[in-house]
C-alpha cells in the first residue's frame, strides 16, 4: 500500500521548511528534522483525514511515525 499523495506532500513541506531534503523510505522522520513534536500533531490530524483512520491518543508517539514503512504499516493495520 503506498500512502497517498498529499501525506508525501505534507512531509516535503515540512521537510522543507526545516531546512532538510524531502523523506526518502527508510529515513527516520525525527532525526532528520522532517517531523518534531509539533507537526507529529499536525501530521496525525492529516493521516486521519486522508487515510480515513481514527488515531488514538496513545498511539500518537514517535515509534509509530518513524518512517514512512512504519506510517504505511500503521495505516494498513488500522484501517477497515
Amino acid at each position: 500500500m503506498a500512502l497517498p499523495q498529499s501525506i508525501n506532500d505534507f512531509l516535503s513541506e515540512s521537510a522543507n521548511n526545516a531546512g532538510v531534503p524531502p523523506p526518502a523510505n527508510g529515513d527516520d522522520l525525527f532525526k532528520t528534522g522532517v517531523l518534531d513534536s509539533f507537526a507529529l500533531v499536525d501530521f496525525v490530524a492529516v493521516l486521519e483525514t486522508e487515510c480515513h483512520v481514527k488515531i488514538p491518543d496513545s498511539d500518537v508517539v514517535p515509534g509509530n511515525f518513524q518512517t514512512l514503512q512504519a506510517i504505511e504499516n500503521y495505516v494498513q493495520s488500522h484501517q477497515g
